[in-house]
């Protein structure tokens, strides 16, 4: 690799090699280019020579079986997961689940009525 290091080595390498550079293009390149080129793909009939193979009712019906058992797998996976999620948290509303027969008659043999539990409940200061 030639380094240039000032101005005096440019000149000098300039007026050995001058501004012509050493690549050149053959006389007709481009005109015969399109033709060259036509040439060298194969023919038609050549590619398409085998004849296609009969598809079979299996090929054609894979996809959707995958997509089939795609959704029935996804079904699946989903109700698993809300099972463990109600496994692990078993009522959203606990109020409706406490309100029971055991709940009536607690109520109803105790002192208290229902407007001194739901003011209880809803007193903030005790």
């Amino acid at each position: 690799m030639l380094i240039v290091k000032n101005m005096k080595d440019e000149k000098d390498l300039m007026a050995r090699c001058g501004k012509k550079t050493p690549f050149e293009v053959p006389e007709g390149y481009f005109e015969q280019f399109h033709a060259r080129i036509m040439d060298s793909l194969p023919e038609p009939e050549a590619m398409y020579a085998a004849p296609a193979a009969p598809v079979s009712l299996m090929t054609r019906v894979k996809p959707w079986l995958y997509m089939a058992a795609l959704f029935v797998s996804t079904i699946f996976v989903v109700q698993g997961l809300m099972y463990v999620q109600e496994a692990r948290f078993p009522a959203e509303n606990v109020a409706e689940d406490l309100y029971t027969e055991e709940a009536d008659h607690f109520m109803s043999t105790s002192l208290y009525n229902e407007y001194a539990l739901y003011s209880y409940l809803t007193n903030e200061n005790e």
